[in-house]
């Protein structure tokens, strides 16, 4: 293809513009075509470096015409793909537990009688405010420290107990306890050898294990103990190896006997907390 005809159609895109026609030429940009022009026939030869001969002018057209409009905005690409899920974090501590908040079944009132079954393993004297366990042979016969162990550690499911009790709500009755218990029942001449000295549920006449007392495995005594022996809670004072016991048959209060030798009955006790 001629020169003249590559520079005819450049024209239509390009502006010439003339230079000296001796000198060096820069050729540095990309976006301009040199040249070098006859000037006698008009004939065009394009070069990339250099001058133009005598006669001959150089000359550059200028191949990037103005900007055109922007186009339109391409489509959105697809979302990509999700990313695979991060490790789970440890879990946390746990919190301290709280101290539960229940408490066991406050004790059983009415208008007639001294002692009344709450229907839930427990008897309420509503004389002494006690709330004693309904089977007194429950925890059998013991000597002084197991005893009062098995009583602390008295709670609801055991010996038949449904009052929301827990460890630490029982305990053995103290010394003075049993002696306001038995007071009634001694003024009432009740106590023998087989029949303790307790009152019957009204308070007015003695034990009847027949029906007349909520209470169910009360002994005055056995072939073990004659004199049915049940234990306090009291170490004797002047004698620390010895606990206080009540003598149930004869409703005596404040004897003593060695803690580790007999085997005494355990029959708990815990506050009514009115």
């Amino acid at each position: 293809m001629r020169l003249s005809t590559v520079v005819s159609a450049l024209a239509l895109v390009a502006i010439a513009t003339f230079v000296s026609a001796h000198g060096d030429v820069p050729f540095t940009s990309p976006n301009v075509i040199h040249g070098c022009r006859n000037q006698n026939t008009g004939a065009l030869r394009q070069i990339s470096t250099g001058a133009c001969a005598n006669g001959e002018a150089i000359v550059h057209w200028n191949v990037t015409g103005p900007a055109g409009t922007n186009g339109t905005n391409g489509i959105n690409g697809t979302n990509g793909t999700n990313g695979i899920d991060g490790i789970n974090g440890t879990n946390g501590t746990n919190g301290i537990n709280g101290v539960d908040a229940s408490r066991p079944d406050p004790p059983c009132l009415d208008v007639t009688n001294r002692y009344v079954d709450c229907g839930n393993g427990t008897v309420t004297d509503t004389v002494t405010d006690l709330i004693w366990l309904k089977d007194a042979s429950c925890l059998g016969l013991l000597e002084w420290i197991p005893a009062n162990q098995a009583a602390a550690s008295l709670k609801e499911g055991d010996c038949s107990l449904t009052d929301h009790s827990s460890p630490g709500d029982w305990r053995l009755p103290t010394a003075d306890e049993w002696s306001a218990t038995v007071a009634r029942a001694v003024a009432l001449g009740c106590g023998t050898p087989t029949a303790p000295s307790l009152t019957d549920d009204a308070g007015t006449t003695c034990y009847d294990a027949a029906g007349r007392t909520s209470f169910v495995g009360v002994f005055a005594s056995t072939p073990v103990d004659p004199n049915m022996i049940y234990w306090s809670s009291n170490a004797n004072e002047l004698s620390p190896t010895k606990a206080l016991v009540m003598f149930l048959n004869g409703g005596f209060s404040g004897g003593s006997v060695l803690k580790h030798l007999l085997h005494a009955g355990a029959w708990p006790v815990r506050s009514g907390h009115r």
